[in-house]
């Protein structure tokens, strides 16, 4: 049996009369192998992500944990009260436009620096006493910061994970922005202890 001739695009050379159908292809389409995989400089498809968003520049910036002398509950509420930042977060010179109940997820606020970068900020997870997780949101910077609470002895451990991310040019800087942010978060929360404790 002879091969089984191949599927084509009828030229108009071929049969004249088709003129006006000119590029459109007629009987079964042919099969594609599988696309290549995307090169330096080529998008893997016409809705890709920008860099700065895709998950693989979102990677956790995490601290250890700090040790504070009083409860789960105690130190939960201490934190996640927007009234209290100013007086343990050293970046801070208050915060305004308090919006929701205090520790009800949806509760936002903005934050005043000392810097007059002012994010606006938002509690979007709130687990109490174990849990709570806030986002900021400045220009082309995004930021997300969960703290846990977890017993240990007398009192308990509170634990840092963060997201900071930027696009476009941006995005340099909170990747330079991303290797100071734990330090300093945990510092804020040495402090938040001393403070405690001291009550």
């Amino acid at each position: 049996m002879g091969a089984r001739p191949r599927a084509a695009v009828l030229r108009q050379a071929d049969r004249p009369q088709l003129g006006p159908l000119a590029r459109v292809r007629l009987g079964p389409r042919e099969r594609r192998g599988a696309p290549a995989a995307p090169t330096r400089g080529r998008r893997a498809h016409a809705v890709a992500l920008r860099r700065g968003l895709r998950a693989a520049h979102r990677r956790a910036l995490v601290s250890a944990p700090v040790r504070f002398a009083v409860s789960c509950e105690e130190a939960y509420d201490y934190l996640v009260d927007p009234a209290n930042r100013a007086e343990w977060q050293s970046s801070l010179r208050g915060v305004a436009d308090v919006v929701g109940p205090d520790g009800v997820v949806g509760q936002s606020w903005t934050d005043l620096t000392v810097a007059r970068v002012n994010p606006r900020m938002e509690l979007t997870d709130a687990d109490r006493p174990h849990r709570w997780s806030e986002r900021g949101t400045w220009r082309r910077f995004h930021a997300t910061l969960t703290l846990t609470f977890v017993p240990a002895g007398e009192g308990c451990d509170v634990g840092v994970t963060m997201h900071l991310q930027a696009t476009g040019p941006a995005r340099p800087l909170a990747l330079a922005l991303g290797r100071l942010a734990p330090a300093a978060v945990r510092s804020d929360l040495r402090r938040a202890a001393r403070i405690l404790a001291a009550r």
